[in-house]
């Protein structure tokens, strides 16, 4: 008889290929000088649906004999993304420190420009520009990318769960 593996194991797969994913994306776009543009930055969420999508698929045909409870697959893609996050922060700072210090100078230079095309006083942006630079370190950015990470993918992995629920009505109760 073939024993089935942990939830676990198959969110930290997953989690371990889409961190790997996100990561090389990442490097892409500061390599291509895209990490600027907002729009193309939220494609690393399509990254963290596909791998949602990937894990509890896999949970579900592989180790539930094709059938998964709304339960499970939330449970599945929830852990997924918590192990994803703890990842991308690992990631997140060797990418900020280490490949592209650069990156966080760059940013702040955007949204200073993007405060001033919005007609704020000096005043206004020296105030804003003291507090976004306390938050714009290494550590700050790593550990917002985790907190982003799971709270999408929550909310993602209940979408995904919703999607993928698929019930066995034979070990349902006659009413």
């Amino acid at each position: 008889m073939e024993t089935q593996k942990s939830a676990f194991s198959v969110a930290l797969k997953y989690a371990i290929i889409t961190a790997l994913a996100s990561f090389i994306f990442g490097i892409i776009m500061y390599v291509t000088n895209l990490y600027l543009n907002q729009a193309v930055s939220w494609l690393q969420y399509v990254i963290l649906l596909a791998g949602i999508i990937f894990c509890v698929k896999d949970r579900r045909d592989k180790d539930l004999g094709g059938y998964i409870t709304f339960g499970q697959g939330f449970s599945v893609g929830f852990l997924f993304c918590i192990l994803t996050g703890l990842f991308s922060l690992i990631t997140s700072y060797i990418m900020i420190s280490f490949i592209a210090p650069d990156m966080i100078e760059q940013i702040l230079k955007m949204t200073e420009q993007s405060m001033i095309d919005k007609g704020m006083s000096d005043d206004q942006i020296s105030m804003a520009m003291g507090m976004t630079k306390k938050m714009m370190t290494p550590v700050w950015m790593s550990v917002w990318v985790m907190f982003f990470t799971a709270f999408f993918g929550a909310i993602l992995s209940l979408i995904v769960a919703a999607i993928m629920r698929k019930e066995n009505s034979q070990l349902q109760q006659p009413q």
